[in-house]
């Protein structure tokens, strides 16, 4: 009886341990942040806790940034469809929202490509490298987004 006592004893000791040493490692290989693409970002390019939040709050601002001009975007190409819907030929109204909208894509495709940049600085330049390479076909046809991306 005494050594069946010993032997469970052992065995809760045991998975005590182990348990405890799988939910340390695990902790230290979670994601410092909780964004499903840079937790991505972290793990596709192996960056340090340090390096993803600094990237994080880089994010942040872009994303802060963008959010208005998507929303002009969207007005400008409604108006544009409404515009399209009411005649059979370009209009002054119609180059006018035209002119509008490209400005607007033109500005984020630059904001874009400044984001990509600071991003690739936060990188070790190997790493920061292979990035640009994955962001440059976003950059260059963004209206296609993330389907030309192919690690």
């Amino acid at each position: 009886m005494k050594l069946k006592a010993t032997l469970v004893l052992l065995i809760a000791l045991a998975g005590g341990a182990g348990a405890f040493t799988w939910r340390a490692v695990r902790n230290g290989a979670e994601p410092a942040v909780s964004e499903p693409e840079l937790r991505w970002l972290q793990r596709e390019f192996a960056l340090s806790a340090d390096a993803v939040l600094r990237i994080a709050e880089l994010h942040r601002r872009y994303t802060a940034e963008c959010e208005p001009m998507c929303a002009a975007l969207q007005a400008s190409e409604a108006e544009m469809r409404r515009l399209m819907a009411g005649g059979r030929r370009m209009t002054p109204e119609l180059e006018a929202a035209l002119s509008r909208s490209n400005k607007i894509v033109a500005e984020c495709q630059h904001r874009m490509v400044e984001h990509f940049y600071a991003v690739a600085r936060e990188m070790p330049p190997p790493a920061g490298e292979r990035y640009l390479a994955l962001m440059t076909p976003i950059a260059t046809h963004p209206e296609q987004g993330w389907m030309k991306v192919r690690p």
